[in-house]
């Protein structure tokens, strides 16, 4: 499987079932980060596109959102890029919000984990992302995404040792046929949708986005409101096997 894309969104949280659906609280400056992925486009608004539903979504349920211009392809780089973005635009916010597609779930956690985010950001919403590896990612180049391959020096630094670090809420929102099942070790709200189009085939990774139960679902995570299970699994429990075609089991 070929990462595609990637979101990323950040938002204050409180303990599981206090918080209002669509967001922690209900006033002041509540940011949320859309980073694409792996970009496909030199055009900055042509790789955006995607997302526009769920952009206008997220505003539509009163958040301020930014997008990250990360392409997807190294995934301490673009860690770099999402942890300026917050210093930009979320340093003054009474809320702030990652939410990850594909290749930018990996980079957020890497941002999480490595950069101090999971102490800043409180919410991390990841769609399609390949948490623990993507194979499409071990035939590409090293600066062309072999950072999402199982094999790569950073994945086998990002999946060892915690998952879900600090206070931030850690939720997978995504299509149930996606070929990564996005799960993490430790606490994780986890939201599969049935019938999205393409499920099973990949083309689900795409249309995903614009799947209203899926962008319901990931505007309720950010709240800390999960709409599917919440699981605490042990570290260890899921290696990356695990993980992958669960809808070929």
């Amino acid at each position: 499987m070929t990462v595609l894309t990637s979101l990323a969104i950040a938002a204050l949280v409180l303990p599981a079932g206090n918080a209002a659906a669509g967001g922690w609280g209900t006033t002041g400056k509540r940011v949320v980060l859309i980073v694409p992925g792996q970009q496909l486009y030199s055009s900055g608004e042509a790789h955006q596109a995607p997302y526009r539903a769920l952009d206008e979504a997220l505003k539509d349920a009163g958040y301020e959102t930014h997008f990250v211009d990360a392409p997807g392809k190294v995934i301490a780089a673009d860690a770099e890029l999402i942890a300026k973005s917050i210093r930009t635009y979320a340093d003054d916010a009474d809320s702030v919000g990652v939410l990850a597609h594909s290749a930018g779930g990996l980079s957020s956690r890497y941002y999480a984990k490595f950069l101090g985010g999971s102490d800043i950001v409180d919410s991390f919403v990841a769609v399609g992302a390949p948490q623990y590896s993507s194979p499409g990612g071990c035939v590409q180049g090293p600066a062309d995404g072999y950072d999402t391959c199982m094999f790569s020096e950073v994945l086998t630094k990002l999946n060892a040792g915690e998952d879900t670090p600090g206070s931030a809420y850690y939720s997978v929102v995504q299509s149930s046929g996606e070929w990564a099942d996005g799960r993490l070790a430790g606490g994780q709200c986890r939201v599969y949708i049935d019938g999205v189009p393409g499920a099973g085939t990949g083309a689900d990774h795409l249309a995903e986005l614009e799947h209203p139960e899926v962008i319901s679902g990931a505007i309720s995570a950010l709240g800390r409101d999960c709409v599917g299970t919440f699981v605490d699994e042990n570290e260890g429990d899921i290696t990356w096997p695990d993980t992958l075609f669960p809808s070929f089991r």
